[in-house]
């Protein structure tokens, strides 16, 4: 009896990890907002943020920024739902939900930024070449890009991280309408 219930019990404590595991591997259902290809743990940065939020949060070593001070979107898809595949170029653009501040990064799989040969990393709001209308187009690609461009360093899968700073939207992320975020393109693929 006793054997039947410890193996009970182990069994029950694998599944739970792994299913944990595997919630925290995909990003996690709870609490993520869906604009477009950008997710957002929209409490993330505060209390009412949900266990599996924070773990994953324990996990990466993040400092999420609070309610009050921006949001973090992180993408892995384009428009059509294909993940982003580093032999392809991608069009990122043309505008941002309200920010006082914004930045554009790629990173890798774990949120660090990706290595290049160019040593640039991402994209600040100040320094961004505009269009006459005040839109924006950020080339994503290996290979060099006239105008705004973020290399992509390695082969490796990569994410897209847009962090809005001091923006009106930080305490309600599913307020940000799908056309204030900015789209992704695939323009072309090697």
């Amino acid at each position: 009896m006793i054997v039947k219930a410890s193996m009970a019990g182990a069994i029950g404590v694998a599944l739970g990890l792994w299913a944990s595991e595997a919630i925290l591997a995909n990003g996690g259902p709870f609490g993520v907002v869906a604009i477009g290809p950008w997710r957002v743990a929209a409490k993330a940065g505060s209390l009412e943020a949900d266990p599996y939020t924070r773990a994953g949060l324990e996990r990466s070593g993040e400092i999420p920024l609070a309610l009050g001070e921006g949001l973090h979107l992180g993408a892995r898809v384009v428009d059509a739902r294909r993940p982003l595949d580093a032999r392809c170029s991608y069009r990122v653009g043309s505008r941002t939900p309200a920010a006082r501040y914004w930045t554009l990064s790629v990173v890798d799989r774990e949120g660090f930024p990706v290595g290049n040969a160019a040593g640039r990393y991402g994209f600040r709001s100040s320094e961004i070449l505009r269009d006459a209308d005040g839109g924006f187009s950020i080339f994503v690609s290996a290979s060099a890009h006239a105008g705004n461009w973020l290399p992509i360093g390695a082969p490796d899968p990569f994410a897209l991280v847009l962090r809005l700073y001091d923006s009106p939207l930080s305490a309600t992320a599913g307020g940000i309408e799908k056309r204030a975020a900015p789209s992704i393109v695939r323009e072309a693929c090697a």
